[in-house]
């Protein structure tokens, strides 16, 4: 429930857009100053819409990580573009991001139709050229800012560097100065509104990312199946699906070594989330087809 704005109280919603693994996780973990977000260097790390707040004296943003925008090749697919919309036009302002480290080559097609889609929204944005920290020359960012400037009418465009902080803060006072008088959306304190269950599935499937081969990421999910909290420790339940027997085998690895390390790698994570200590249950199991089965991805929260 939120509360009636007081005192020129300012808040809103703040939709952080871009192609594939241009960095809107780690910018949004940045911004809110918690991890909110997985990142991996994996396309489609996302695959919903993740709500991080930041509070501060006198505002409050909530930034929402969005899918990568792609084309809808299955059901997965078409339901994650349609979230990057829904956020575009639900949003008040919008942080649109570009990625430094292929400024020689320039703008692709993906990042056009995003400009346009932000352009006709009329909603105040600001352009993002990110992972300068990339860039032998800085100065080779230059040009690609000229074109980001001709694809729209931004209040500002910022060269930045998510992983490095670099000229984050006087992005983060741009957006603030942008927002619109509102209420205290989340109570103070509030990081995200993720559910907890989620947040476990993604940590885990993050770190499923990290370990695997490229065939595989992309054909899995996790799913919590249980937790169980006893007096010293809480004993999560999870669930990766796969879509091939193939795949389960490269997912539980030679002698379950590779299943062993997610689960070690996410155990920290979990046990940071939630202040205890963690035992992980993790099972591997064949879920033919599951980006195509809309009842499955409503499971996951897609």
């Amino acid at each position: 429930m939120t509360e009636e704005p007081v005192n020129g109280f300012k808040s809103g919603f703040v939709a952080v857009l871009g192609r594939p693994n241009v960095g809107k996780s780690t910018l949004v973990n940045r911004l809110v100053g918690a991890k909110v977000s997985i990142t991996s260097p994996r396309p489609q790390t996302t695959r919903g819409p993740i709500r991080g707040v930041r509070n501060g004296p006198g505002y409050q943003a909530v930034f929402v990580d969005t899918p990568g925008s792609q084309k809808p090749r299955d059901t997965l697919r078409g339901r994650m573009q349609r979230q990057v919309l829904d956020s575009l036009s639900e949003s008040d302002v919008v942080l649109l991001l570009f990625d430094a480290s292929q400024a020689r080559g320039g703008l692709g097609t993906g990042d056009r139709y995003l400009a346009r889609l932000v352009a006709e929204s009329s909603t105040p944005a600001i352009a993002c050229v990110n992972k300068v920290d990339l860039l032998r020359d800085r100065s080779e960012v230059l040009p690609l800012v000229e074109e980001v400037s001709g694809l729209g009418s931004y209040e500002e465009i910022f060269p930045l560097s998510a992983t490095e902080g670099i000229n984050v803060e006087p992005l983060t006072e741009a957006v603030f100065g942008l927002l619109p008088p509102g209420p205290h959306y989340f109570p103070e304190g509030t990081v995200t509104d993720y559910p907890e269950s989620l947040i476990l599935a993604e940590y885990i499937r993050e770190k499923a990312l990290v370990a695997l081969r490229e065939e595989v990421p992309h054909a899995i999910a996790v799913e919590i199946d249980e937790v169980e909290r006893k007096d010293n420790v809480t004993v999560v339940y999870a669930i990766i699906h796969v879509e091939r027997a193939s795949q389960r085998m490269i997912v539980l690895g030679k002698g379950g070594r590779t299943i062993k390390q997610i689960g070690t790698e996410a155990r920290r994570d979990v046990e940071r989330l939630l202040g205890t200590r963690i035992y992980l249950d993790l099972k591997v199991r064949v879920t033919p087809g599951w980006r195509n089965d809309p009842r499955f991805l409503e499971r996951l929260g897609l």
